[in-house]
C-alpha cells in the first residue's frame, strides 16, 4: 500500500513539476527573453550593485515574439484576416485530415504486410529489402518528387474529366496522405511482424498439446504477443504522422500549418504565425499520442504497464479509506 501511495505521489509530483516548469519558461520568455525593457532594468541594477557593466539583449521579436502576441494572433482577427481561430482552423483542418487518414491507411497496410510476411516467408525475403530502400529515402527528397508526379497527373485530361481524380490530385491532400503512409508504414510493419513471430517453442508446444487450430494459435497467441509492440509502433506513428504532413506542406502546398510556416518570412505572415502553427502542431501530436494511449489501455487491460497503474491507484484508494 505504501508503495502504491508513493507511485501515485511521484506521478502527481512529476506532473505538477512539469506544469510549473512550463509556466516558469513562459513567464521568463514573456518578461525577460523577449522584453528588452526588463533586461535593461536588470542590467542597470546589476551594474549599480556590483559595478560590473552588464548588457543583456532580448531575443528579436522578429524571430521570437512574446507568448502574449502568439496567443493574440491565435485568438483575434487582424485587418488582413490572416489570423484568428477561423484562419488557423482552415489550415489546421487540412493538416489534421491528412495526418489522420494517412495514419490509418499506412498502419492498416503495414499490419497487412506484417501478416503476409509472417506466413509467406518468400514474400518477406523479396519485399523487405525494397521497403527498407524506400524507408531510407529522405522525406525532403521524396516529397518534391511526389509533388511533381501529382502536378503531372492533375494536368492530364482524364483527371480534368473525372471529379474523383480531380479532387484527388487537385488539392494535394492525396500527396500529403501518401507521405504519411510512407513514414508510418515501415516502423509499424516491422514491430507487428516481430510481435507476431515472437512466440517461443514452449508456447507453441502448449498450443499443440491443447489441439489448438491455426486460427486459435493466431488469435490467442500471435495477436496476444504482437499487441504491445503494435501499440508501441502506433504511438510513434501518431506523432510522426503530424510531422510528415507538416514537412510535406512546407515543401509544396497552398494550405496547412506547414504552408503557414513556410510563408512566415513573407510580408503577410510573420514569426507569430510560425510560432502559433508550432503550438497547434505540438497540441495535435500530444492529443494524437494520448488517444492511442487511451485505446491501448482499453484494448490491453492485461498488459503489465496498465496493471501496475491500476494497482497503484487501487492501493492509494485503499490507503485513503483506511485513513478515514
Amino acid at each position: 500500500m505504501t508503495a502504491a501511495r508513493n507511485t501515485v505521489f511521484y506521478t502527481e509530483k512529476s506532473f505538477w513539476i512539469n506544469v510549473v516548469a512550463i509556466l516558469v519558461i513562459l513567464a521568463s520568455w514573456q518578461l525577460l527573453f523577449a522584453n528588452q525593457d526588463n533586461l535593461d532594468a536588470i542590467s542597470k541594477a546589476v551594474s549599480k550593485v556590483t559595478g560590473v557593466k552588464l548588457t543583456l539583449n532580448a531575443f528579436s521579436t522578429m524571430a521570437v515574439p512574446k507568448p502574449s502576441r502568439i496567443v493574440d494572433i491565435l485568438s483575434t482577427v487582424p485587418r488582413n484576416r490572416r489570423g484568428g481561430p477561423a484562419f488557423f482552423w482552415y489550415h489546421a483542418s487540412s493538416t489534421l485530415s491528412a495526418a489522420v487518414s494517412g495514419f490509418f491507411v499506412g498502419n492498416a497496410i503495414a499490419i497487412l504486410f506484417a501478416l503476409l510476411f509472417t506466413y509467406v516467408k518468400p514474400l518477406e525475403r523479396a519485399l523487405m529489402p525494397l521497403f527498407l530502400v524506400i524507408r531510407s529515402i529522405p522525406l525532403v527528397a521524396i516529397t518534391p518528387l511526389l509533388l511533381r508526379i501529382r502536378y503531372a497527373l492533375s494536368d492530364m485530361a482524364v483527371a480534368h474529366n473525372s471529379g474523383f481524380l480531380n479532387e484527388l490530385f487537385g488539392s494535394g491532400q492525396a500527396v500529403k496522405m501518401l507521405i504519411v503512409v510512407l513514414i508510418v508504414f515501415f516502423p509499424t510493419m516491422v514491430n507487428v511482424h516481430e510481435g507476431l513471430k515472437s512466440i517461443t517453442t514452449p508456447e507453441m508446444e502448449l498450443m499443440k498439446s491443447l489441439n489448438a487450430s491455426g486460427a486459435q494459435v493466431f488469435i490467442h497467441l500471435r495477436v496476444y504477443k504482437a499487441l504491445p509492440m503494435t501499440f508501441a509502433a502506433l504511438k510513434i506513428a501518431s506523432a510522426s504522422s503530424v510531422l510528415a504532413v507538416t514537412v510535406a506542406e512546407w515543401l509544396g502546398s497552398d494550405r496547412g500549418l506547414g504552408y503557414i510556416m513556410s510563408q512566415g518570412a513573407t510580408a503577410s505572415l510573420d514569426a507569430r504565425h510560425v510560432w502559433a502553427s508550432i503550438v497547434i502542431i505540438v497540441a495535435f501530436s500530444l492529443l494524437f499520442y494520448a488517444a492511442v494511449s487511451i485505446v491501448e489501455k482499453l484494448v490491453l487491460p492485461w498488459h503489465e504497464s496498465v496493471i501496475a497503474l491500476k494497482k497503484a491507484m487501487n492501493g492509494a484508494a485503499t490507503d485513503s479509506l483506511e485513513e478515514v
